[in-house]
């Protein structure tokens, strides 16, 4: 949640005497914070039946900014339970607050907002979605993850379903399902957002990944933010929908339009013996032998080639990390590497059948 210089002021003023910062040290954070006062979306982050590593792995964001550039500069975080720093409650005047939640119902009323929603959603068994309970997040007594995400839906400018779980169902929807777990745009199929007048669909965008990329999460968010028209609700909603290029999972384009395969390339891509010269990334690899993989199960391998034979799921599953990579060093940077550069293989987390529909991990030949 963003707050006021003023109060920003204040509370510095607080932690100065507590930490025994100077005068000077307090004003160089006075200016750090003072685009704080600039407007930008309101966020709600939930999480539903997930392990908490998508909003982990946002933590790490660097390619487009750091995690305290968005949170505090770019957006206005309303809630997210991890990393908020509201928490408990208070007494004022007789009245019980909620201070971790108190600014949601103000937003949804509001409404307009981005809803990122994390982890699939339980229908049942028994009372519905009785698996999973987040809290009276809307003072309205009701507190499962379905009828939570159902009600912020109906206002909001748009719901990101953040990783697979959110996204397809993941690994909570993965065989026998037991908790009838499903994924955000299935329980929001009938849902209209009376932010688009009632007779809109409310959008959703899926962002897969166990965990996403931070640069998808970051990049979907940013690229809508730039759609929005906030005297012409239809042309954000319009021109949103065009800039992220959805594909026909509902994915953003820019990031989920090629195989992992081709993407980056692979430098190992489903190849044998392909030889590689200058001073590209590829360069930097031996040359490939598939076949040596397959043929010795054992011994340690000095020829490395495309390891779909042991099980990659590259071939099958759009992503651009064979691009992009992991664990960027700063802004505008891409990776260091990532599972095949490991050579751990791609499991297909992106995929929409992750993980039943994959096919096995790791196959021994």
């Amino acid at each position: 949640m963003r707050i006021t210089r003023r109060d920003f002021l204040k509370y510095c003023s607080v932690a100065a005497g507590a930490l025994g910062l100077s005068a000077s040290s307090l004003m160089k954070l006075e200016k750090a914070m003072a685009s704080v006062d600039g407007a930008g979306p309101d966020v709600i982050w939930i999480a539903g039946q997930g392990c908490s590593g998508c909003i982990t792995s946002l933590l790490n964001t660097a390619f487009y900014m750091d995690i305290g550039t968005l949170a505090l500069g770019d957006i206005n975080l309303q809630f997210q339970e991890t990393i908020q720093a509201a928490c408990g409650a208070t007494v004022d005047n007789n009245q019980i607050t909620n201070n971790a939640t108190q600014n949601i119902v103000s937003t949804v009323a509001k409404g307009g907002y981005v809803l990122l929603v994390e982890g699939a959603i339980p229908t049942g068994p028994g009372v519905s979605g009785d698996y999973c309970r987040v809290g009276d997040l809307l003072h309205d007594s009701n507190d499962t993850m379905q009828h939570v995400v159902t009600e912020m839906a109906k206002n909001a400018a748009v719901v990101l379903s953040i990783g697979t779980c959110s996204s397809f169902g993941g690994i909570p929807a993965a065989k026998p399902n037991p908790t009838g777990a499903k994924k955000a745009s299935e329980i929001l199929a009938g849902v209209n957002s009376t932010y688009y007048g009632g007779t809109t669909k409310v959008p959703v965008v899926n962002v897969p990944g166990c965990p996403p990329h931070p640069d998808w999460i970051v990049g979907t968010v940013l690229t809508f933010m730039d759609s929005i028209d906030p005297n012409d609700k239809v042309k954000t909603l319009t021109n949103a929908v065009y800039n992220l290029k959805l594909n026909r999972e509902g994915c953003p384009g820019d990031f989920y339009g090629q195989y992992q395969c081709n993407a980056g390339p692979c430098v190992w891509r489903y190849n044998n013996n392909v030889t590689r010269s200058g001073s590209d990334y590829d360069a930097n690899f031996p040359e490939g032998n598939s076949r040596i993989l397959g043929q010795s199960k054992w011994e340690v391998q000095t020829a490395l080639g495309c390891i779909g034979i042991l099980g990659c799921k590259g071939r099958k599953t759009k992503a651009d990390c064979s691009a992009r990579k992991w664990n960027s060093e700063g802004a505008q940077n891409y990776g260091v590497n990532w599972c095949v550069g490991s050579r751990g293989g791609c499991h297909g987390c992106t995929n929409s059948k992750f993980p039943d529909g994959v096919g096995k991990f790791f196959t021994f030949r």
